[in-house]
């Protein structure tokens, strides 16, 4: 490698392409982290030469960082080219900057500034075909993702992207900076002075036997926030590039979406931020490659099965993007039906271990396994999943039972759902086992889930029995579920915990009411209500309660489980009280709709697999 320290007169004071090739990521700076920083720096650079004009005195350049580039042989033109290693956000902001410096100057009819800040633009138009190559015109052209906003922004076009946002920013800040100064003309041209002349950058040109690709991801993967999906992309491409491959087929067949902003938002998983892209890279090389590794070690992971898989780069390629269309379709489900709701459950639950296993079932599609067998196979994970919560079992155990999943699953992809059953029925250990329905049934009615679990988990468990007491005849009102209307629906005591002032002990009761305090906290005695309503009932007495009940819910699990007696409970005048009695019979009846919901690993393999 060379290196020098050159002032933007040397970079973009030439005809002259600096092109960023496919495997870089795209545009992501922004103005708090890196546009109001780029701009304060070059602001008290222009002032300090106002300074040093006025008193004589030589001024230090400023160092805005360094570029590497790297000689490309393809010349489709007499320009000069050069592929932008590293840089490339440095690069295309200066580019923006520059421009909005010259709409600046264009709207104070400064000619002399358009004119140089058009040179630092734009190539000479006689060394090129404009018609065949109407983009050499740049002489900076972003990478794909990128190209059509870059080229409608300098084309005064606009746009809604982060380019033309860099640009409006940097505009309203000249254009308000030029405002304060007493002659703003003169203020411009000390701008474009420092710009030509008192800003350096450090550039370092690889050599002939230089890999650009292993630099780029030596340079990006220390330290610094490239995502690893950027790293992953960087090293498919340098071996699609090795054995020929049409790269900018593969980039826009394959990978183009990924460089969307959809892919590119944040996501917390458990307590770890990555882009949306990175969390599906896990997921799906977890599925693939059947071992455990920190989110840390993606790329390593990945570039590790990459070498050690006999499949062909533009097959992981196609079978990266099958996938990604597979995730969406999971990530935005409707919440209705067996698996919308299993869906929304699991991230109410924060629960993402589960996900590799529901990539490989919804890969192996309809013709490997039946929609029925698929959704055997959900309820089955669901109940699992859900089982274990109510009982407060621990999930540390996850990542290897869902990662074993897969296995199992993948030696019978026709039975994959009695795979997946039968080894969850078979796990062994308080950290694996999947609650047998007497337990389960002992949970819902005797313990105080209220106050044992957290309250996500009670608020699911009492949407999945309103759901279920919905039938055919019921009215189709919005279910509580959901983001929004989960928020507004709380969870309501009946008795409430502060029952000792209107709800006195049962007459025959000799402890007067002292297992009251865990009793109130018991399923049978809890529903939902909206978060107005919840305050309004407060500790107030059964009669006045039911009444505000009866006006304003129209939740089945309230008029048909708690204003009136339960199916078969045999309960003579059900809604003159409510006490202990009537706990335990909801609680009973709530139990048996819930091992409906979450069946046994029996109960569901004597369902028809269809």
């Amino acid at each position: 490698m060379r290196a020098d320290t050159v002032d933007l007169r040397r970079i973009f004071g030439r005809d002259i392409r600096y092109t960023v090739p496919l495997f870089q990521r795209p545009y992501v700076w922004n103005r708090d982290d890196n546009w109001a920083a780029l701009w304060e720096d070059i602001r008290r650079t222009v002032e300090r030469v106002e300074q040093a004009t006025q008193a004589e005195d030589a001024v230090a350049p400023h160092f805005l960082g360094a570029v590497v580039f790297d000689e490309t042989p393809y010349l489709s033109s007499s320009l000069e080219t050069r592929q932008v290693i590293d840089g490339q956000q440095r690069l295309t902001t200066l580019q923006l900057f520059l421009f909005a410096a010259r709409l600046s100057a264009t709207a104070l009819d400064h000619e002399k500034s358009v004119r140089l800040l058009s040179k630092f633009l734009e190539n000479d138009e006689d060394l090129f075909d404009s018609g065949q190559h109407p983009d050499h015109l740049y002489k900076v052209w972003p990478t794909n993702a990128d190209r059509d906003e870059f080229r409608s922004v300098m084309l005064g076009e606009g746009g809604g992207g982060r380019l033309a946002d860099a640009v409006t920013y940097f505009q309203q800040e000249i254009d308000t900076w030029l405002a304060e100064a007493f002659d703003p003309l003169e203020r411009l041209g000390k701008l474009v002075q420092t710009m030509r002349e008192y800003l350096r950058l450090v550039i370092i040109d690889l050599e002939e036997h230089d890999d650009a690709q292993v630099v780029f991801e030596t340079l990006n993967s220390r330290g610094t926030p490239l995502e690893h999906a950027d790293l992953i992309k960087n090293l498919l491409f340098r071996d699609a590039e090795h054995t020929g491959a049409a790269v900018d087929q593969l980039y826009k067949t394959y990978w183009a979406p990924f460089d969307q902003d959809e892919w590119r938002t944040e996501q917390t998983t458990g307590r770890i931020t990555r882009s949306r892209l990175d969390v599906f890279l896990t997921y799906w090389l977890t599925m693939r490659s059947r071992r455990e590794f920190t989110s840390s070690a993606l790329f390593k992971e990945f570039e590790r099965w990459l070498r050690s898989a006999a499949v062909s780069t533009e097959d992981v390629f196609a079978e990266l993007s099958r996938y990604a269309e597979i995730y969406d379709h999971i990530d935005q489900r409707p919440l209705h039906g067996v698996e919308g709701r299993f869906l929304y459950r699991m991230k109410v639950m924060q629960t993402s271990t589960p996900m590799p296993l529901l990539l490989f079932l919804y890969g192996l599609g309809d013709r490997v396994l039946s929609p029925q067998r698929r959704i055997r196979a959900i309820r089955a994970i669901d109940s699992y999943l859900v089982r274990r919560a109510i009982l407060n079992l621990s999930n540390r155990d996850y990542n290897h039972v869902f990662r074993e999943l897969v296995v199992i699953a993948s030696q019978q992809p026709e039975r994959a759902d009695e795979a997946i059953i039968n080894a969850l029925a078979g796990m062994q250990g308080h950290h694996r086992q999947w609650p047998a329905d007497v337990q389960f049934r002992t949970a819902l009615e005797q313990d105080p889930l209220y106050s044992r679990l957290y309250r996500h988990r009670v608020r699911i468990l009492l949407e999945a029995l309103e759901d279920e007491l919905r039938t055919d005849h019921t009215e189709q009102l919005t279910p509580p579920v959901g983001e929004h209307l989960g928020a507004k629906l709380t969870i309501e005591h009946v008795m409430p915990q502060s029952w000792r002032d209107y709800w006195p002990p049962l007459e025959d009761d000799p402890h007067e009411g002292a297992d009251r305090d865990e009793l109130v906290h018991t399923l049978g005695n809890l529903t939902l209500v909206t978060a107005r309503l919840n305050p309004t009932l407060g500790n107030m007495a059964w009669q006045d309660k039911r009444q505000w009940l009866s006006k304003h819910s129209l939740l089945r699990l309230t008029h048909g489980t708690l204003l009136n007696p339960p199916p078969n409970t045999a309960t003579d005048d059900w809604a003159s009280a409510w006490d202990e009695h009537h706990i335990h019979a909801r609680s009973a009846y709530l139990a048996s709709l819930a091992l409906g919901i979450w069946p046994s690993a029996a109960d569901l393999l004597g369902i028809p697999a269809g």
